[in-house]
């Protein structure tokens, strides 16, 4: 007879390592489609300057998808181990998670129309800052696969 195991496991086959880069490919996808119905910043006003701002955009549009995608299936993850043992820790990871999913969407830029003119000064902040949050919920994302 064997000694039980120290740490908790989730029943079942787990999602395979295949979903890190699955998750970043499908959310690079659905942002590339995404990134063609961004609103211009200044509507049908979009001349020279204005216009590599709405590159600038679609780019955005794509890494905030990849965001976002990382996001869900981290939530996906944290559901299911929560699911599976209860651990608190989990519950607290999951609504940590879906709090900076809610960020996410109401950041992202095909919502920018919703909320008035678009400050052309943010737009060389915005990708950086996605790629930064890209690695870090990849890093998560791939410790939490483990």
């Amino acid at each position: 007879m064997s000694a039980p195991s120290p740490t908790p496991t989730v029943s079942g086959k787990g999602p395979s390592r295949i979903w890190l880069p699955a998750v970043i490919i499908i959310g690079m996808l659905v942002g590339a489609v995404l990134s063609l119905f961004v609103p211009a910043p200044f509507g049908r006003y979009c001349f020279g300057a204005c216009q590599s701002l709405q590159g600038v955009l679609q780019l955005h549009t794509i890494l905030s998808t990849v965001s976002i995608a990382l996001l869900i299936a981290l939530i996906l993850i944290y559901v299911r181990v929560y699911a599976a043992t209860g651990a608190r820790f989990a519950l607290g990871i999951t609504i940590v998670l879906f709090a900076l999913l809610l960020q996410a969407l109401i950041q992202y830029p095909p919502f920018l129309v919703f909320y008035g003119p678009f400050g052309a000064g943010q737009a060389p902040f915005l990708s950086s800052a996605d790629v930064f949050t890209i690695v870090a919920y990849t890093i998560f994302l791939y410790l939490s696969l483990e």
